[in-house]
Formats: structure tokens, C-alpha cells, sequence
């Protein structure tokens, strides 16, 4: 389950797989491991590498079937005494971590005594019920009585006890005594009636590891001079590792007790000696790493390690005669010498002397003629004065050139056979390439091993690669560049390889038709086997600011970047890639299930395999780079060294040592080696910081030649910025490997708030994914802040409050944390959810990828107080509360910042420009310039590489502040395509928002019995009615008109919010308000017929009712009249 990016694992996986034998959870983000571990009672194999672990739980120690334990780069600070009684470990790997001691046996735990002493009782180990416990404790404590035959009884009884030839005895006896060799196997549990004060010690021991331990890797910690104590207590000891940490003086009489050591390494630390006596005749010393020490001489003991094969002193401070044997060492009684370095010693000088020889033969000792077995002889920067070196061959490789390529670029090296007895990697560096200062050429060739010797495939492109490719050169047409001449180079040279083996191979068959293949310059003399070999490679070409990197296989490079960022350069062509094995089956070759090109190869890009062609092919991966001002140095190395370190971490190194680049390839390889490789590694390492100086310095008077050659400015952290002792460095693995913490800014600071958008419902929503992602989000901030300079105030739940001493050192660390966070691989149901999905601008461009930060940014003069419990400084007052509350209006992903600071950065953009254009000098190469305004014209250039844009906000009234704040957006030109995004996902809410309104009034408005559309009809009909009525009421009117309708259509629009009462009584109002238009009309029609149209007979309804009253009036006086008149007939 590696790189599956867990935090925890249920406690049932432990309870119901009991039989789990392998578990690999490497690469993901476990802080601790659970207690239930130890119910795995047959774990064999256990990896946690490259987690975050903080402790290890006691239970480790109930696994009494592990062999192979892995838990480097992690950040343990101790280990649980516990651990001795996983009494068959093996191989136990605890590099890079923060380990200040090793532990010291403890008491075992019960479940582990309980299952040896009674285990026809105990059914299992991972019995848990309390009366097991109460048992365990009970034996525990008779453990404690060695006087008890029980006791002895459970040792002698233990499965493995005769495999184990016994124990050291007290290490703080004066002799290495060993007991029961011979008896232990015959005892039947039977004690020894004398019982010797060291006896309890001894008897726990016997059910530890101290019996089984072979190979203990501790690189990379904290350790001191005392775990030696602890160390010495392990006989059985074949491989020892312990580079890399706090080392003054190993104490006399200890590397002896380990009589089966064969590989010890001791590099990185500060040791000045070894202890003479433990260096005996009858040592089973193959391999001893001692580089980057501060040994002065060699004691002349070592020369009686008979055995020893491998043997590294670089970078050390060694000065002394070579030839004062028998009181110093010399090389030339170690015949057995395959590997030896003594390269980065500059102090060192190997001179012939004229004095009488005494020792065992009267002979020169500056001669290297008696390492006959000698492949690897590393003499950089060591003074030669002899006159001659061992030869070059294919199975040799004599390093004599300095640290220095040309006069400016700082280059370091360093290599190793692992466990391979011939040569088959060659470096190449060729300065002043050409005859021109301002070309090199370096490149790598790994070739494959082989049994019968050295690599003549890699021995031929070293010796072939660069008049070749000088050739080319001199042949590139109008419009071709340095990479058509890279690429020909390697095609060309391909094909004279095959042509040479096939005629090596001609001319042994038929010596008269022997023909000579291209090229006057004579190679290593291949033969038929060099046909089914091969070699892959890595080339870099500079020409001034050009930077040509061209590559072939898995030997990779990276362009690492003062910043902390880095540049892959190169391709590894993998077979199992989906071009690379598309073009394999079009060539008619296929890839295996192992990655395999016709289940042979592991490239399918390289050198030679005559046999494999047309399917590997030689045509190599071009890059072409502008080194830039921010570009430190440059990192090549072989597959071995990237199989165990990622890239991040070996830009961490190689920064972390990036004022000796000699040692920097040292700790990668020695690291690599800690973490498990064994195979042959290579690194080399080239600075390039001074490039953009030498460029500049064509331009520059004279004067400027009064300065020193190296500037504050060489690097991207100021100097001012020391490492403190390794004990009071923070307890995380990975930054102890960056530059310390800059101090707490004080006066002026530039304060910095950081928030996770939508973290709560993510956190509820997804916990097990937040757990990993806020670590990540939690390494990305720490990291850049060490690497640019910022100051952790503190931190609450997944917010941030940071400190910098410059605005632009601020405004450079959130311009590159919205950056990185987009790179990260954020766990998959981050990336699924709507709150981190990965969203893309018009042009393709990521924009947004998981978690979404959001920042506030003010620029004033806080009050200033360390903290009495943290002892960190603290920041208080009026200009925090700003800060903080500028943080809360911005957005995910935005960076939101103040007036004052926007004013702040005007200045500096103002101030620190016009001083760059003061004069062709430039007061940053001057002696007298501030370190801090070095790292503000660093930051701005930086800053204006990227480019930003600033967007005004307006007046804003901020929580708990009487006066609005002007705010402004302020985005790297990379993203400044947020604005439009959010601006366009806010307005899409919006909609949404209002429609799911829509809808939801549309859902919960009751079922109505009554058509709305025939009620508006019927209001409208009304309108008109009434609208003919008024218009009647004026004269002179020629048309009619048009109703007035904008009430009824805002009625309309609010359908969802009538009833049917409400449309019952509205109805009937429309009815009577019709009925009276209509009677209304018949009166007028009756008094002023409309038969010539209606408009011609308007007039007012008064008239209109007038006439109509006189009328009746009228009638009522005929009436009256008829009756009179009918009266009077009667």
C-alpha cells in the first residue's frame, strides 16, 4: 500500500490478518503507527519509509518474526527499548530521521514473554484478554530474577537459541568477553550456579536482537559519541552505517567486537581519528567510508585491514607525509584496493622523497603501482608532484583534475562500484571545449555490467564522444542550433559503435580484411561481446548562457534553482511508457510485465544492444536552457541514486552543502547508499551561480575587479542565517535539511495570514483525506518559508500566521505558495470533491487544484513579545487585527493585501531600481552594500520574472475596525486569470441560486383548482373595458388607449405566491368591475347610439346621465298626461 496516501490504517486490518507475512506502507503520511501492530505475529518484512512518523508504538517488540524493519526519512526522534525484543530483526533501516540515541534494552512486554514461556497455553500471541495481560506481567517480573529456572528455562527453550552463538557480556567490561558459545546449544535448562553480575543483562540480551542483527543503517541523525554504548552490544553486526551524525571519537576497543564487520561507514561526521588498536590483521573489513571528516592522518594500523577493498577519505583535511611509514598510512599495504578516494583533500601532497625507505620493502611509496586491483582512484585537488599515475583503462578510471571546471564553475563528484568488482561508469568533462572559455562539455556514460571487466562500450563514447561532437559542430548549417549537432552526435556514434565491434570482431576472424572505422582518435578494442552490450548516457553542453542537456536511458539531471525549486532536464526512457512502447511494437519488439523491453532491458533508448535494434535506438532527448540568474547549480547522476532519493530531497542536499560541491555529490551517494543501493552510483555536480557574473563581467571597468570573487549574493539565503547545533534543530526531518529560520523580524514587519477555503465541511465531509492533506499543505508553507525567510508565528488548526522582515519577501513567498499548491498530489477524493477540483483557464492553464488558500497581507510596526511558554516572538496590536481581518475578505486562492503595503512596494520598486541604474558598477557586487538590500533586489528580480498584476478592490469596512481599508488583489501573472474565473463562478452561483429559488417557490406553491392564465385574461379584459369607458369620457379622441398592464405583469411574475381564495375573490372583483364597464357602455350606447362609432359619441358620463334624467323626466310627464287623458274619457 505505498504512495496510497493514507494517515491511519483500521485497527481490524491488524486484528483479522494475522498471517500478513510483507507489509509495505511506504511514501504516505502516517504520524504514528498503531499499537495493534503487534497482533502481526508473523510479520516478516515491515516498511515505512518515508512517512512522518514521530514514534514507533512498544508493541513493535511483540513481533518476534521480523526480519527486515524500514523506517527512514522520518521523523522519530527515539525508539522504543521495546524494539531489541523483535529478537530475529535482521536489517534494521532508521536513516533520516531525528534520533538523538539509540535505546537501551528494556523490559520485554508481556504477550512477548507469555507466548515463549507456556506455548501450549497461550494459543496465539495475539491473545488480549485481561487474564493474559495480568500472565504476561507476572513472567515479566520473574524475567527480572535471573535466579529462577523458569526463567532460564524459557531462554533455553526459545525457538533459534542454537543458532545463537551467545552474547557480548556488559560493554562496560574491559574486555569483550562471550559466553555459552559451546554450551548454549547443549544446555537443557539448566543455569550456571555461579551467577555473575553482568548475568541479568546477558540473559535479556539472549532474546533480543543482539544475536540477529546483521546489517543497522542510522545515517542522517542526531546521534553522539555515546551510542556506541548501545552499538557495541551488537556482535552479530555485518553492516554498520552511522554517517551523517554527531560523531567526535569512537571509543577504543569498539569496532573490534563487531569481528564480522564488513562494511562500515563513518562519513559527515566530525571525527579526527580512529581508535589505532581495533584495526587488526584478522578484520573482515571490506568497505570503510570516512569522507567528510576533519581526519588530519591516517593511522598506519589501517594498512593491516588485509581484506579491505573499498576505502573513502574524501573531503577530509588530510596533511601529511605519505611517505613516513610505518607511522602513517599507506596505500601500499592494502593490495586488495579496489576503490580509492582520497579526492576534496586540497591540503594533501604526494611528493617523491629521497629518503631510505623503511618498512617492508625499499621502495617509492607515492606509487600506485602495487593496487593492482584498482578501478576507481579518486586525486582531485590532491597535489601531484609525481611523476607519473596509474593509466587510464577500460577498468580504471584515475581522477586527477580540480574541483574547479575552468575558472569559475564549482564541480564535485563522486561515484561508487557497489557491489560490482569492475569498472562500468566513466565521467567526462571537457573545459574550455573547443578552445573556447566559455564552452564545456560534461557528460556521463553508464555502461552495463559485466562479469569479465570493465566497460569498454562507456570506455569508447568517453574517448570517442567529443571529437564527434566537435565535428558536428563544425557542420551545422543556417538555421540549426547545438541540438541537431547533440542529436547527430548521437546517432553517428551508435553506428561507429556496431561498426566497431563487427569489425574487432572481422579482424580476429580474417586478419587481412581488418578495415580502420571513422575517426583518427584510437578507442578501447572492442570485441563480440561488446555487440550484445551496451551503455546509456547524459550530456551537457553550455556555450555561455546556452544550456544543451541530451540524454539516452535512465541516468537523469536536474537544473536546481535558488529558490529551492528544481528542473528535470532530462527524459528517462522507460520502455513501459506509452510512446516509447508503442514505437517498441511498431519496430516489432514488445514490453514485459516487468517493464522490460523484450523482457531484457530495462531502457529503450541506448547505446549498442546490437542485438535489440531496430527497438532500442539511440536518438537522445534534447533540452536547450537559458540559465538564469536563479539557477544554483546542476545535478547528473546514474538510475541507482534516483531509485532511492526523489528529487526534492536530493535538492535539499545538494543545497544544504551547496558551499563545497565536492561534498554535496558525497552525502547524495553516501545517503542513497544508507537508504539500501547497492549498486554502482555516480553524481556529479556543477555550479552554474557564477555564470550570469561572468557574463556581466565583460561589461564592467576595472575597478570592479577590487571585490572578492564570491558575493553574498551567491546564494539565495543570506549568510547571516546559521545552523544551530543538531539537538535544538526542529524535529521534522525534511526541513533540518533546509537553512535554519531567520530570526523573528522586529519594527517594520510584513505580516502574513493564511486560511484553507471550505476546510470545516472538508474536514467533515472527508477527514481521513484532510488528515494527508493538510500535511502537505502544512510542508508546503514551512518548506518555502525556510527557503525564502519567513517566520512561523504560530499556527491554528490549518491557519498560518507568518512574519517577514521585507514586503517582497512576503509577497515572493505567496506568490509561490498558490503556485506549489497546484503541484501537489493531493489525495483523490480532495481532487474529486467541488471544493478541489482542479479547474483550467480559456488557455488550458491550471488555475486551481485542490486545497484553496486564501491570504491577507499588512505592512506596520506591530508590538513585539516573546512568548514566556513557546519562546517564539508573538506580535500584538491594532496592525495584526488589520492583517487578520484583510485575510477575511479574500476569496480561496487570493491574496488580498493593504494600502500600506501596496505603498511599501512601490518604494521598494522605486528605491532599489533606480539604484540598479545608478552606474555600471551596481551596488549589490560592492563590499559596503547591506545583506538586506541584497535580498530585496533579489526578491524584486524574482518577483519580476514572474510578473504580477494588482486589481483595487475599492474601500472596504472590516470586522471590528472603525475606518475602511483600501484593498487590492494581487495575483502572479501565471494566475492572473482567477479574477476572471471566480468572477465568472460567482456570477454562475448567483444564477443558480436565483433559479433553485425559482424552482423551490415553484415546488412549495399548493396545487390551485383555478387557471391563473384565465384570471389574468379576465383582468386584462377589465383593464380594457375600463380604459374604452375613460377614453368615451374625453372628446376629440381619434384612437383609443392602451390599457395600463404593468401591475397585471407583476402580479404574473408572482404567481407562485397566490391561493385560491385569493383568486375567488379577484375574480369576482373583475366581474363587478366588468359588469359596471359594461352598463356603463349600454347607457351611453342607449343615449348616444355608437352606429357611428364609438369615439364620435364621447363625452362626459354627466352629460350622458343628464340627458338620460331628462328623458325620464320627459316620459314621466307623457305618462302622466295619457292618464289624465284616459281619466277624462272614462
Amino acid at each position: 500500500m505505498a504512495s496510497a496516501k493514507l494517515s491511519s490504517l483500521p485497527d481490524a486490518l491488524f486484528m483479522k490478518m494475522s498471517g500478513l507475512t510483507k507489509l509495505t506502507i511506504s511514501k504516505n503520511h502516517f504520524v504514528q503507527l498503531s499499537s495493534h501492530i503487534g497482533l502481526l505475529s508473523k510479520l516478516e518484512y515491515l516498511s515505512i519509509a518515508k512517512n512522518e512518523l514521530n514514534r514507533l508504538p512498544a508493541e513493535i517488540g511483540r513481533l518476534t518474526e521480523l526480519r527486515y524493519l524500514d523506517i527512514r526519512e522520518n521523523n522519530l526522534g527515539q525508539l522504543p527499548p521495546e524494539i531489541w525484543y523483535a529478537k530475529r530483526l535482521e536489517t534494521l533501516n532508521v536513516s533520516s530521521n531525528v534520533l538523538a540515541d539509540f535505546p537501551k534494552p528494556g523490559a520485554p512486554l508481556p504477550p512477548l514473554q507469555e507466548a515463549i514461556v507456556t506455548p501450549a497455553f497461550a494459543p496465539s500471541v495475539l491473545g488480549t484478554s485481561p487474564d493474559f495481560e495480568e500472565l504476561g506481567k507476572l513472567e515479566d517480573f520473574q524475567m527480572r530474577r535471573p535466579s529462577q529456572a523458569s526463567g532460564m528455562l524459557s531462554i533455553a527453550s526459545s525457538p533459534g537459541t542454537v543458532s545463537r552463538k551467545g552474547s557480548v557480556v556488559s560493554y562496560s567490561s574491559s574486555k569483550p568477553t562471550l559466553i555459552g558459545r559451546a554450551s548454549t546449544a547443549s544446555t537443557t535448562g539448566t543455569i550456571t550456579p555461579t551467577i555473575r553480575k553482568d548475568s541479568t543483562l546477558s540473559s535479556r540480551l539472549a532474546t533480543t536482537f543482539s544475536t540477529s542483527l546483521r546489517h543497522l543503517f542510522l545515517a542522517d541523525n542526531r546521534l553522539e559519541d555515546d551510542v556506541f554504548n548501545e552499538l557495541a552490544l551488537l556482535p552479530e553486526l555485518r553492516i554498520l552505517n552511522i554517517s551523517y551524525n554527531q560523531l567526535y571519537d569512537i571509543p577504543p576497543r569498539t569496532i573490534r567486537r563487531w569481528t564480522h564487520l564488513t562494511e562500515l561507514y563513518l562519513s559527515g561526521n566530525d571525527l579526527t581519528s580512529l581508535p589505532s588498536e581495533d584495526l587488526e590483521e584478522g578484520s573482515s573489513l571490506k568497505v570503510l567510508h570516512i569522507n567528510n571528516n576533519k581526519f588530519q592522518v591516517l593511522p598506519a594500523e589501517l594498512g593491516k585491514v588485509q581484506k579491505l577493498a573499498i576505502l573513502d577519505v574524501g573531503s577530509n583535511m588530510l596533511k601529511y607525509n605519505v611517505s613516513n611509514w610505518p607511522y602513517d598510512w599507506n596505500w601500499n599495504w592494502n593490495h586488495q584496493l579496489w576503490y580509492l578516494n582520497l579526492s576534496g583533500n586540497k591540503r594533501l601532497e604526494i611528493k617523491p622523497t629521497s629518503q631510505s625507505l623503511s618498512g617492508r620493502d625499499q621502495k617509492d611509496l607515492t606509487d600506485f603501482s602495487s593496487l593492482t586491483n584498482l578501478r576507481i582512484l579518486g586525486l582531485m585537488d590532491v597535489t601531484l608532484t609525481i611523476p607519473s599515475v596509474p593509466d587510464q583503462a577500460p577498468d580504471r578510471r584515475v581522477r586527477t583534475a580540480g574541483s574547479v571546471i575552468g575558472t569559475t564553475m564549482p564541480y564535485g563528484m563522486a561515484d561508487t562500484l557497489g557491489r560490482n568488482e569492475h569498472l562500468s561508469t566513466v565521467d567526462l568533462v571537457v573545459p574550455r571545449f573547443r578552445g573556447h572559455e566559455d564552452e564545456t562539455l560534461i557528460g556521463l556514460f553508464d555502461g552495463q555490467t559485466l562479469s569479465s571487466g570493465g566497460s569498454r562500450v562507456a570506455k569508447f563514447l568517453h574517448e570517442k564522444f567529443k571529437h564527434h561532437f566537435i565535428e558536428e559542430l563544425e557542420k551545422v548549417k543556417a538555421g540549426e542550433t547545438a541540438a541537431d549537432a547533440l542529436r547527430r552526435t548521437y546517432l553517428g556514434l551508435n553506428k561507429d559503435l556496431a561498426t566497431a565491434a563487427t569489425q574487432a570482431l572481422d579482424a580476429k576472424e580474417h586478419p587481412s580484411s581488418a578495415l580502420v572505422h571513422r575517426g583518427s582518435i584510437s578507442g578501447p578494442t572492442l570485441d563480440e561481446d561488446d555487440l550484445s552490450s551496451g551503455a546509456v548516457a547524459t550530456v551537457m553542453y553550455l556555450h555561455g548562457m546556452e544550456l544543451y542537456m541530451s540524454n539516452i536511458g535512465d541516468a537523469q539531471a536536474l537544473l536546481i534553482q535558488s529558490e529551492g525549486g528544481h528542473r528535470v532536464l532530462t527524459r528517462k526512457h522507460d520502455p513501459a511508457e506509452t510512446s516509447e512502447r508503442a514505437r517498441i511494437r511498431e519496430a516489432g519488439g514488445f514490453v514485459s510485465r516487468q517493464g522490460k523491453l523484450n523482457d531484457q532491458l530495462d531502457v529503450s533508448r541506448a547505446f549498442g544492444y546490437v542485438q535489440l535494434t531496430p527497438c532500442v535506438i539511440a536518438a537522445p532527448h534534447v533540452t536547450r536552457v537559458d540559465i538564469k540568474e536563479s539557477d544554483e547549480m546542476i545535478l547528473l547522476a546514474s538510475r541507482e541514486l534516483w531509485d532511492y532519493l526523489t528529487p526534492e530531497f536530493a535538492v535539499d542536499v545538494a543545497r544544504q552543502e551547496r558551499g563545497d560541491l565536492m561534498r554535496a555529490a558525497q552525502k547524495l551517494r553516501d545517503l542513497a547508499i544508507a537508504f539500501g543501493a547497492t549498486g554502482k552510483i555516480m553524481v556529479m555536480m556543477v555550479g552554474v551561480s557564477d555564470l550570469r557574473k561572468r557574463e556581466k563581467a565583460r561589461f564592467r571597468t576595472h575597478s570592479m575587479s577590487m571585490g572578492p570573487s564570491g558575493s553574498p549574493d551567491d546564494y539565495f539565503t543570506t549568510v547571516t542565517r546559521k545552523g544551530k547545533s543538531r539537538r535544538d534543530a526542529v524535529g521534522d526531518s525534511k526541513l533540518a535539511r533546509l537553512d535554519q529560520e531567520v530570526d523573528a523580524p522586529t519594527g517594520d514587519v510584513t505580516l502574513v495570514f493564511t486560511d484553507i477555503k471550505n476546510s470545516t465541511i472538508m474536514w467533515e465531509t472527508y477527514p481521513n483525506s484532510m488528515q494527508s492533506a493538510i500535511k502537505m499543505h502544512n510542508e508546503v508553507m514551512r518548506r518555502h518559508l525556510r527557503i525564502i525567510g519567513g517566520y512561523e508565528v504560530k499556527t491554528e488548526g490549518d491557519a498560518f500566521m507568518v512574519a517577514f522582515p521585507t514586503v517582497t519577501s512576503a509577497l515572493l513567498w505567496a506568490f509561490t505558495i498558490q503556485t506549489q499548491l497546484l503541484e501537489v498530489q493531493w489525495p483523490q477524493e480532495i481532487m474529486s470533491s467541488v471544493h478541489g477540483e482542479e479547474v483550467q483557464d480559456a488557455d488550458g492553464n491550471v488555475i486551481f487544484r485542490g486545497l484553496s488558500v486564501r491570504m491577507g497581507i499588512h505592512w506596520g510596526r506591530p508590538v513585539c513579545e516573546i512568548d514566556p511558554v513557546t519562546k517564539r516572538m508573538d506580535y500584538f496590536g491594532p496592525m495584526v487585527n488589520r492583517a487578520a481581518r484583510i485575510e477575511g475578505v479574500a476569496d480561496g486562492g487570493q491574496i488580498c493585501v493593504s494600502s500600506d503595503f501596496i505603498q511599501e512596494v512601490q518604494r521598494m520598486l522605486e528605491s532599489h531600481t533606480e539604484c540598479d541604474r545608478t552606474g555600471s558598477t551596481g551596488s549589490e557586487d560592492t563590499l559596503s552594500d547591506d545583506i538586506m538590500s541584497q535580498a530585496i533586489r533579489r526578491e524584486l528580480r524574482s518577483l519580476s520574472s514572474q510578473g504580477f498584476e494588482v486589481k483595487d478592490l475599492g474601500q472596504r469596512t472590516l470586522k471590528g475596525l472603525e475606518n475602511p481599508e483600501y484593498i487590492y488583489l494581487m495575483y502572479p501573472h501565471s494566475l492572473a486569470s482567477r479574477l476572471v474565473v471566480q468572477q465568472q463562478k460567482a456570477e454562475a452561483e448567483k444564477n443558480r441560486m436565483d433559479s433553485s429559488q425559482k424552482a423551490s417557490e415553484q415546488r412549495n406553491r399548493p396545487e390551485l383548482t383555478v387557471d391563473t392564465e384565465n384570471v389574468w385574461d379576465l383582468w386584462n379584459v377589465s383593464l380594457r373595458l375600463e380604459m374604452l369607458c375613460s377614453s368615451l369620457e374625453s372628446t376629440g379622441a381619434s384612437v383609443l388607449k392602451p390599457p395600463e398592464t404593468a401591475l397585471l405583469e407583476r402580479m404574473k411574475s408572482r404567481s407562485g405566491e397566490v391561493t385560491d381564495r385569493f383568486l375567488v375573490n379577484f375574480v369576482e372583483h373583475q366581474i363587478s368591475r366588468i359588469e359596471t364597464c359594461i352598463s356603463t357602455l349600454a347607457i351611453r350606447n342607449m343615449i348616444r347610439p355608437f352606429k357611428d362609432g364609438m369615439l364620435t359619441q364621447a363625452c362626459p358620463m354627466h352629460d350622458v346621465l343628464t340627458e338620460l334624467t331628462s328623458q325620464l323626466d320627459e316620459l314621466k310627464k307623457y305618462k302622466e298626461q295619457d292618464e289624465d287623458m284616459t281619466l277624462a274619457d272614462a
